[in-house]
């Protein structure tokens, strides 16, 4: 018996879930938070390793003062400052995610994917960065920063110069001229960009193979403007070639591995929902460790009389139940038993829009009891969890799977 102040749930399926509402949520809310602070100041801590990275003084490698690659002019300013480049592919993503959480109205989708973005800016800016310090590559405008003396045509006898011949009094200036690869606006641009482009997928269903043009066009927006960021760091002779090609793709790979930290892969039939958080909750009990009610009902009461005027056995099965539920093909359209299970298997395996429409209402409602239970934990009416005040947790999570003992 459930104490007055405890709150009681019944499960559709029969089962039976007390928990104390007023104390149980805010020890479970104390513990998440507990539990993802860690991981919001490592992110906090990444970004202040970049900017103490960055007053480094780094590798300067020798040159070839015939190099015309090195010979390009010094552009003041930039087509896209770093300012700039921290609002479109920072800031704007951000605001996206933000804007979508609220219209999905869940609390833990807004968490977990700037959690995601976050993490996966400042690795890639970090690492960067490490990169830039050690290689000590020169930049295409090296020369117009060096000032090199006007009688120096020619490198030494049987070797290269050194940087020491420049004649630039602003130390800070020669200094970026030596940190060419990689493209750090590159590798921040894509990052950001490529972290937006997954998120609006899965949110977009973009692999439910509807085909829907108007996905991949949006889509295009946050590519264009990852390439065009790219593309300026050349035009301004910033970069070489091979600096925003290898920055690119650390921004990229950077982005897909802190978005999977938090999001099941974009082919996954439930893409747009993120994981559920490290803190199970207290409700949610496997289903084959407790008896249904139907099943106990039909012990303890062999001649007991079902709704739909099936009887139940004392071993608690018959006819028309098994274990005092209804069988697998029991319901569906086109008969039942193994026919029936055939069907539901080739339906629920093939067709990915019942994953799309109405959070899998479909399944729950053409699956019997099977779809009052997923990764073996019961659920109400419609296949949803139950859950109280949760921030949009319950039904917008993909659950992790609770490996529990009794």
């Amino acid at each position: 018996m459930p104490l007055p102040w405890q709150k009681s749930h019944t499960t559709s399926s029969g089962g039976r879930v007390t928990t104390n509402m007023s104390t149980s949520n805010k020890s479970r809310r104390l513990r998440i938070f507990l539990s993802y602070a860690p991981d919001w100041a490592l992110t906090i801590v990444l970004w202040g390793i970049f900017y103490l990275l960055d007053k480094i003084n780094g590798y300067r490698r020798l040159f070839d003062v015939t190099d015309t690659s090195l010979a390009h002019p010094h552009a003041d300013p930039e087509r896209v400052p770093v300012w700039l480049l921290a609002v479109l592919c920072g800031v704007v993503p951000a605001v996206i995610i933000i804007f979508t959480a609220a219209i999905r109205r869940s609390f833990w989708d807004a968490q977990s994917a700037l959690l995601g973005l976050i993490l996966g800016l400042g690795l890639v800016a970090t690492f960067t960065n490490i990169v830039k310090i050690t290689v000590g590559r020169p930049r295409p405008d090296f020369f117009a920063r060096c000032i090199l003396p006007e009688d120096l045509t020619a490198n030494p006898l049987h070797g290269l110069t050194s940087w020491t011949v420049c004649t630039q009094p602003d130390d800070s200036v020669l200094q970026e001229g030596f940190r060419s690869f990689p493209s750090g606006h590159s590798s921040f641009a894509w990052s950001g960009m490529w972290y937006l482009i997954l998120y609006l997928a899965a949110k977009m269903r973009i692999n439910n193979r509807s085909g829907y043009t108007y996905k991949s066009w949006l889509l295009l927006a946050p590519l264009s403007c990852a390439s065009l960021i790219t593309i300026s760091r050349t035009m301004d002779y910033r970069h070489h070639a091979t600096d925003v090609i290898a920055g690119s793709l650390i921004g990229i790979i950077g982005a897909w591995y802190s978005y999977r930290q938090y999001y099941p892969p974009i082919g996954s039939p439930q893409s747009y929902k993120p994981y559920s958080p490290r803190i199970p909750k207290d409700e949610e009990i496997p289903l084959h460790h407790r008896p249904t009610r139907s099943s106990m009902e039909g012990m303890l009461n062999p001649h007991s009389q079902t709704a739909d005027g099936s009887h139940h056995h004392p071993s608690g099965s018959s006819g028309d139940t098994v274990n005092g539920q209804p069988p697998i093909g029991h319901g569906m359209a086109g008969g039942a038993g193994s026919n029936g299970f055939d069907r539901y298997e080739a339906e629920r395996r093939g067709d990915w829009r019942t994953a799309d429409i109405g959070d899998r209402q479909t399944f729950g409602s053409r699956g019997g009891s099977l779809g009052q239970a997923k990764n073996g934990v019961i659920r109400g009416q419609g296949g949803h969890e139950e859950d109280g005040g949760d921030y949009g947790e319950g039904k917008e999570t993909v659950q992790r799977p609770i490996d529990r003992t009794d």
